[in-house]
């Protein structure tokens, strides 16, 4: 008689005891895959987010700001840069030469601005990479414009003193190509910092 209570009474904690674990359990499988699902949105959340802002670097908007871009670069670099491309073609080369070049360094300023917009973004205050564009673009175009003399002689190219390499032909180049060099990409830069400043052209977003 005394035993019979007693097994109820374990058989009953036993039973507590499972339904308890059991709803551990299901509790802490819950959890998990609330856990789960809460990432899967967050992952979606920043993928969603990541493509909106793809899609506003690459929008119709950005194209329009674009050939702004270029416009300015084109018109500020062109103007900047004609007198000093005059100087240096009319005397040596006549004004069919200095047209020529005066048109392309106006095309080269154009992509230089576009390019200038895709480095230098919003909140991009770093005087330093304004700078290390622009030096960039003045030393490919002023080494790209140095003509070789017909006196030269090559393997190994000599062309006479001060240095051998470079006569005082080819350094005057040199001074004066990077002298136009730095009138069209300096105007072009500094006309985009103004035309940034009054909003007419926005930067790219980081």
């Amino acid at each position: 008689m005394m035993k019979s209570p007693l097994f109820a009474l374990v058989l009953l904690c036993i039973a507590k005891f499972g339904v308890a674990e059991a709803f551990a359990t299901q509790k802490s499988h819950l959890q998990h895959h609330n856990s789960k699902t809460a990432g899967r949105i967050s992952s979606l959340s920043a993928t969603e987010e990541k493509n909106t802002d793809k899609e506003d670097k690459f929008s119709f908007q950005q194209r329009i700001e674009s050939v702004k871009t270029a416009a300015v670069g084109a018109i500020s670099g062109g103007i900047a840069a004609t007198p000093f491309i005059g100087f240096h073609d009319i005397p040596l080369y006549g004004i069919a030469t200095w047209e020529f070049d005066t048109d392309m360094g106006s095309l080269q300023s154009a992509l230089f601005a576009i390019v200038y917009r895709y480095c230098v973004r919003e909140e991009d205050d770093n005087e330093m990479l304004n700078m290390g564009v622009v030096g960039a673009f003045v030393v490919v175009r002023t080494l790209s414009r140095v003509r070789v003399p017909e006196y030269c002689t090559a393997v190994p190219l000599t062309c006479g003193s001060p240095l051998s390499y470079f006569d005082w032909n080819m350094i005057q180049q040199l001074a004066l190509n990077g002298l136009e060099s730095a009138a069209l990409f300096g105007a072009a830069a500094v006309a985009m910092e103004f035309a940034y400043k009054k909003e007419f052209i926005s930067k790219l977003p980081n």
